[in-house]
């Protein structure tokens, strides 16, 4: 697991600390001050996928008609030669870094018709790849990303694949338990044999042999079986922008618990991020209903004006929330 986070020269990040890190993260603070850009890091950090990059530029339409403009990932917005970045996970140490190179730079990994290479360094894992003088990543086919660390992902037929990984683990009654946050009835889960992959969820009820299509419950429902799909088929961190989307703040105590308990059997890491104050609140009443919990939790405030984010941990997080501190 990550213990801490330093980012020097990515997207607006000219250094950025951030310690504390527990099992489950949740990260909160004002519009455009980085929220997404840290999870976005950690997923390139984790992963070294190059992929990691273009997905992305892809989210927020970073593109441009030769492919995914990356010169928005680098503090200041340009591709320079001489440009970089660098990412650390532990004790501070750059295990990740991001450079454009000159043509003279590159050796024999350059290409005619291209001005600048992309280099990245991963531990002894070093990729070049091509980049015109925009800063774009041409439209080219990666590997499939690294599932080390990923972004819920409410795709169809990744949520399908996933959920037959999680059956061959013997698993999917953890899937059920999540979804009875929101309608105890459901027993059972199913994709229909004959319909196209990633297509037809259905919920079996108890005392009922008709199935439901999942979409009859609305966005929530589906949102938790994503959520657990993902705490259980990841192989080291879960990540979550805007944990609390589509659940009403009624079952946010449980759906914390659920992020916890689920991501100790698995053993992944979670980092979310939030702006209701709602979800905090739940945050802080699972740390004080379930003190065995409360050490794998921590919140990290973040503000434009800090080079670190504010860290509250385990049961302060109640205490904060019970004595009203504003902690977003």
């Amino acid at each position: 697991m990550l213990n801490l986070l330093t980012l020097r020269g990515y997207r607006s990040f000219r250094d950025y600390r951030m310690t504390g890190l527990e099992r489950v993260n949740l990260v909160v603070g004002r519009n455009n001050c980085g929220k997404t850009s840290i999870l976005e890091a950690i997923e390139l950090l984790v992963s070294g996928d190059p992929s990691a990059l273009r997905e992305s530029a892809l989210r927020r339409n970073e593109i441009t008609d030769h492919g995914a403009d990356i010169s928005h990932v680098f503090h200041g917005h340009t591709s320079a030669p001489g440009t970089r970045f660098e990412l650390s996970g532990h004790d501070n140490r750059p295990q990740l870094t991001a450079a454009i190179l000159l043509p003279d730079d590159a050796g024999d990994a350059l290409r005619p018709g291209h001005s600048r290479l992309l280099r990245i360094d991963h531990g002894e894992r070093t990729q070049i790849l091509l980049v015109d003088e925009n800063g774009a990543l041409p439209n080219v086919t990666f590997p499939a990303p690294s599932r080390a660390a990923r972004f819920l992902d409410f795709d169809a037929r990744s949520m399908h694949a996933t959920w037959n990984s999680v059956l061959a683990e013997g698993r999917g009654a953890e899937v059920v338990e999540a979804l009875q946050l929101l309608e105890p009835e459901v027993d059972e889960i199913a994709y229909p044999t004959g319909t196209e992959p990633g297509r037809g969820i259905e919920l079996g009820h108890r005392d009922s042999d008709r199935r439901v299509p999942i979409g009859s419950y609305g966005d929530g429902m589906r949102r938790l079986m994503a959520l657990s799909l993902a705490l259980i088929g990841t192989d080291e961190c879960v990540l979550i922008d805007e944990i609390d989307t589509g659940l009403h703040w009624t079952v946010m105590e449980d759906m914390w618990r659920l992020v916890v308990e689920t991501a100790r059997r698995s053993n992944v890491q979670v980092f979310a991020t939030t702006h209701s104050y709602d979800c905090v609140r739940g945050l802080g009443s699972l740390a004080r209903s379930r003190p065995n919990l409360a050490d794998d939790l921590a919140i990290h405030k973040m503000h434009r004006s800090l080079a670190q984010s504010v860290c509250i941990h385990g049961t302060d997080i109640a205490v904060a929330v019970e004595q009203d501190i504003e902690v977003r």
